[in-house]
């Protein structure tokens, strides 16, 4: 079974983004990804109805970020874009980002089974 991660792109295109290699590190607020450094996902959008699965990458290792400052020196790799609600924000105590390496783009398809667990990640059977 391969892990699918989900990446809401209703307001920016961050998938396409990670295909076209300008988003290096996937961020999350909590270390939801860490279990699967060291392997390859499939990588989902979302924000547009049903998930599209539109690449697989390799996730080699994740970072955690205490700091604005250290955020800051991912920022231009995250591709988050400044002032956004996935930026750095006054109560943000850390965020964990996960380095992509490996992409490649797939056939885009709908997921339609599979066992999903909560809105981050499911095991694809297909």
């Amino acid at each position: 079974m391969t892990p699918v991660v989900f990446i809401n792109c209703k307001d920016q295109p961050f998938v396409d983004d990670i295909m076209c290699l300008l988003k290096q590190y996937e961020t999350r607020t909590r270390n939801t990804l860490g279990r699967f450094c060291g392997e390859r996902i499939l990588i989902a959008e979302t924000g547009h109805g049903r998930p599209l699965v539109k690449c697989s990458a390799y996730i080699d290792h994740y970072v955690a970020v205490y700091t604005k400052e250290k955020w800051d020196e991912y920022l231009e790799q995250t591709w988050v874009p400044v002032g956004s609600k996935y930026d750095w924000q006054p109560d943000t105590k850390v965020k964990y980002l996960y380095h992509m390496s490996d992409v490649h783009p797939v056939k885009p398809f709908r997921i339609t089974e599979g066992r999903r667990h909560g809105l981050v990640w499911m095991e694809y059977e297909g």
